[in-house]
């Protein structure tokens, strides 16, 4: 009888994670991918698996790591990871934050010098997740890379065709984008009306909590009612005179790239982690 394997990607969320679970899974052939919706990491999904060879996919954001230890201990399986350089998938997930009408600005996000942001800096330290996967399995994961997808699709597909011996039908591949994004015109305004109707400190303590006992249902209601409310205004966003919103960035001048400069080696060793991969599994760029 034929060992089954399995693998699992655990991508960071923004970092193209539900591109790749949209669109690029579902095109593969020669293994069976299960949608991300139809399945929990617990032992008892393994009964439902039917091919020799099994795809699985789950976001993990902050809990990357716990994810890896539940992978490990109910599948085995072999990692896949996507990644964004950190300044970009800082920018992305902050905006995401500004959508969903949070207050909290970008150094409360990401504070590169004391570390209590919402967001710790070690969540950005890629090597230590793919050193950590490693030790964890036993097994080097394999490294997509965002950028990469851009500047070099073929290169992209052909690198996870290979980890996965598997094809791929690329007349499946569509290549308009999974999110509609937000202008910063629009972020501003829904930012600036949070910062009307909902307090920033309420904001603040529940973007950083820590247990349950930090929510607050009251808070949670009016952010409810305020996205509702502000959903009306947002198609307005784009045309409306810049007179109405405030003079204050998005994002502050120079922080993205102070977090670019901040992670520069990490990211410099993801990229050659990625060229030696390559390598092994005989793959080429195509510029």
């Amino acid at each position: 009888m034929i060992e089954r394997q399995t693998f699992f990607h655990i991508g960071y969320a923004r970092a193209a994670s539900t591109f790749l679970q949209k669109t690029v899974f579902p095109a593969l052939t020669g293994i069976q991918y299960i949608p991300r919706n139809r399945f929990r990491v617990r032992e008892r999904e393994k009964k439902r698996f039917k091919a020799d060879k099994i795809l699985m996919s789950r976001e993990a954001g902050e809990y990357i790591y716990q994810r890896c230890d539940d992978v490990q201990r109910v599948f085995g399986s072999k990692i896949i990871i996507s990644l964004r350089r950190q300044d970009a998938l800082a920018s992305s997930l902050y905006r995401l934050q500004a959508k969903n009408g949070h207050t909290i600005r970008f150094h409360q996000f990401l504070d590169l010098d004391n570390d209590t942001g919402t967001q710790q800096c070690r969540e950005f330290e890629y090597m230590k997740l793919i050193r950590y996967v490693e030790q964890t399995t036993g097994d080097k994961p394999l490294v997509l890379i965002f950028e990469d997808y851009l500047s070099d699709p073929d290169f992209y597909i052909d690198l996870l065709c290979a980890f996965l011996e598997c094809d791929v039908d690329k007349s499946r591949l569509d290549q308009r984008p999974v999110h509609k994004s937000y202008t910063d015109k629009q972020l501003r305004l829904r930012r600036q009306l949070s910062d009307l109707f909902l307090s920033p400190q309420d904001d603040w303590r529940r973007m950083s909590a820590r247990s349950i006992d930090d929510h607050n249902w009251t808070y949670k209601y009016k952010h409810r009612l305020l996205l509702w409310f502000t959903l009306i205004f947002m198609p307005l966003a784009r045309v409306i005179p810049d007179s109405w919103l405030s003079d204050e960035p998005l994002i502050e001048d120079g922080a993205l790239a102070r977090v670019r400069d901040y992670y520069h080696d990490d990211w410099q060793a993801c990229i050659d982690y990625v060229d030696v991969q390559a390598q092994r599994l005989g793959v080429a760029r195509n510029n």
